[in-house]
């Protein structure tokens, strides 16, 4: 029996949109793919209710799905941070707690549980990672008794074990009739229990239909795109304007028995990392494990550098010298930077700023950086988008973005902490083909943190498991 659809759209249109004819019934599973610039944003944001269409014969869409995506997860984390009233307490304001965004943890207990959140539900959410506040808001739509769910780019941010448990949750759902939509932007992403899929290209859906009988086309169509990142390693040199450096086997970190903490609470102790000029690494371990935290010590944005027998180029932390003087040799890309570069701003200056290692531009810009910028911006094709706001932008754009900033001074280390989160499959890869590229000529040396295997390259000399 054909079930009346919870969406319905007929010949609806936008400024960037034209949909012939969508819908999507309670027992069905809908998965849109579609690369970052094909319009796949912006359904997302008709179906979820942050546009409307300037015209429509029929557009009809649930009352009160439940909605995760990144710019709801960046929305609630700034929240977070207005309602900060540390500087007015005697001790740290933590904010809404973990188990204030779940309606009725009992009836989640064992998702809980399979996610590994029991301990965070009494942290406030700007003390999650990424993945864990992922995992939250996940936790929280599921505890409102939804009949639907419009998801964007589910796996993404999730370690190995979580995403199989979100996979089995989701499969779960459907099978007690709830209506998904997910949001992929990678084939591999395409979970087994879908039943319909659709595929968005110039602003249009030129496939939709059971999954069963599209998959075959799914791919051709697929492998016709281009990714936006253009960037080669001549980029680099070109920029960099003299010749590379002789591999230097003086650590360019050392770490000994290195460990971190959070509100006296350890999050990782007794790690040695050493790293050498061309010594590239690979960081991975679940959510919530310390990755991030490492990094931060690496880049001086945890105040346990300080504690730490570290040495970053050759300099001990904490014997008086300036972190700008590190930075300087450091580009950084990470999920930690990325929610916190919530400034007003244009592309063009987010690039820029690589230059100055900051949130924004506190200095004179030269005429030849501001050229360079917009060479960068066109390499990740966003040249036309130069003076748009940061904040305006897709996420996938913002990430493409960030990694354009922390590439345009090419550092002598490049920090990457999940760099490729929110890019479709293409520029994934063309970012990850980049990279490699990047490593065998010398240019920079990797500190790569992921939890994608698909990402876990063989230009990688050693990996750091954490957890």
């Amino acid at each position: 029996m054909q079930l009346n659809p919870l969406v319905n759209i007929i010949h609806a249109r936008t400024d960037t949109l034209s949909i012939d004819r969508f819908s999507a019934c309670l027992d069905q599973a809908w998965c849109i793919l579609g690369s970052n610039h094909s319009g796949i944003h912006e359904l997302f944001r008709l179906i979820s209710k942050e546009s409307t269409p300037i015209a429509a014969d029929c557009f009809e869409l649930p009352d009160n799905p439940g909605i995760i995506s990144f710019k709801k997860q960046q929305e609630i984390y700034e929240s977070e941070l207005k309602k900060d009233d540390t500087d007015f307490m005697d001790k740290f304001d933590p904010g809404t707690l973990g188990r204030e965004f779940i309606q009725d943890t009992e009836s989640l207990e064992s998702l809980i549980r399979a996610f590994d959140m029991d301990s965070c539900l009494d942290k406030g959410y700007r003390e999650l990672s990424t993945g864990q506040s992922r995992k939250l808001m996940l936790l929280s739509e599921f505890s409102k008794g939804r009949s639907c769910f419009i998801i964007e780019s589910p796996y993404d941010g999730l370690d190995l074990r979580s995403s199989k448990e979100l996979d089995q949750a989701l499969g779960l759902l459907h099978q007690q009739g709830i209506l998904l939509i997910l949001f992929v932007y990678n084939r591999t992403d395409i979970p087994s229990w879908c039943t319909h899929a659709g595929m968005m290209s110039k602003g249009k859906m030129v496939l939709q239909g059971t999954l069963e009988r599209l998959i075959a086309y799914l791919d051709r169509r697929f492998g016709d795109e281009i990714p936006d990142f253009q960037a080669s390693v001549q980029d680099l040199e070109k920029n960099q304007g003299k010749s590379f450096s002789p591999p230097d086997q003086k650590p360019l970190i050392k770490l000994n028995q290195g460990f971190a903490g959070y509100r006296g609470k350890t999050i990782f102790q007794g790690l040695p990392l050493s790293m050498t000029q061309g010594q590239h690494t690979l960081v991975t371990g679940p959510n919530g494990s310390g990755k991030s935290t490492l990094l931060q010590l690496i880049t001086g944005d945890h105040p346990a550098c300080y504690q730490n027998d570290l040495m970053i180029f050759g300099i001990q932390r904490g014997s008086g010298e300036s972190i700008w003087d590190l930075k300087k040799d450091m580009g950084i890309v990470s999920p930690d930077l990325h929610r916190n570069y919530h400034i007003p701003g244009s592309a063009l200056s987010a690039v820029i700023s690589g230059y100055f290692d900051s949130i924004g531009i506190y200095r004179n810009v030269t005429p030849g950086q501001k050229e360079e910028a917009l060479k960068w911006l066109g390499r990740i094709g966003l040249k036309d988008k130069a003076q748009n706001s940061f904040r305006d932008l897709s996420f996938s754009d913002q990430r493409l973005v960030l990694i354009a900033r922390a590439l345009i001074k090419v550092p002598k280390l490049l920090i990457l902490d999940e760099p490729t989160q929110g890019l479709d499959e293409l520029n994934r890869k063309a970012v990850l083909d980049f990279i490699e590229d990047v490593a065998k000529e010398e240019i920079c040396t990797i500190l790569y943190v992921s939890h994608r295997e698909d990402e876990f390259r063989e230009f990688f000399i050693q990996h750091i498991r954490m957890g």
